[in-house]
């Protein structure tokens, strides 16, 4: 006659294993947190940008696919040792108000690697709501910060920007037109650094 196995709740086995396997479980956990912790923790707080812009110079964009990144005009930027550090792009983003741009001017660092500040030309957003990507306080939030940037919460990879209260779409978009600026400065003038 065949045996089958069943549980006993006298033998002890059922313990160990219960341990070993919540054992198991606490590991693969709190592994996987530090993993993904030190892949992204250059995101995780802004560097400080230790020089500042003393001068910029127009770049001909003519010859470019500029068009494709939104990009409006482009400078390089030096310190005052006359040393490039970095790339001025103007261009456009659409945000909640779809029927006028977004113009911005994103500071890029030479290598295409940090975002050494933005401002907001001109934005026709919502009154009281999206108007407010045009504060010091939204747009401070991306000096320094490794690139790509991406709304707190997303699951990409990138530096996390805290969005407007109820202006995501705009916040998004603000968003946007940082890494187009990245993605035109690393496909025309910089090797990103990995």
């Amino acid at each position: 006659m065949k045996q089958n196995a069943h549980f006993n709740p006298k033998s002890s086995n059922w313990v160990i294993s219960l341990v070993i396997m919540l054992a198991i479980s606490v590991a693969v956990v709190f592994g996987s947190e530090a993993i993904y912790g030190s892949a992204n923790k250059k995101y995780t707080e802004p560097v400080e940008v230790d020089f500042t812009v003393a001068s910029t110079q127009e770049i001909d964009i003519t010859g470019t696919d500029a068009s494709d990144y939104n990009i409006t005009a482009v400078e390089e930027a030096y310190d005052a040792a006359g040393t490039l550090v970095g790339y001025v792009v103007k261009g456009t983003t659409t945000g909640y108000n779809a029927e006028e741009p977004i113009e911005m001017a994103t500071t890029v660092s030479a290598d295409g690697t940090l975002v050494l500040g933005i401002e907001i030309l001109k934005q026709k957003e919502t009154e009281y709501l999206g108007e407010r990507i045009a504060t010091d306080e939204f747009q401070s939030q991306f000096t320094g910060r490794y690139l790509p940037v991406v709304i707190t919460g997303d699951t990409a990879k990138g530096s996390p920007i805290d969005a407007v209260s109820k202006a995501t779409i705009s916040s998004k978009a603000v968003v946007d037109g940082v890494n187009q600026a990245q993605a035109f400065v690393l496909a025309n003038y910089a090797a990103a650094a990995e």
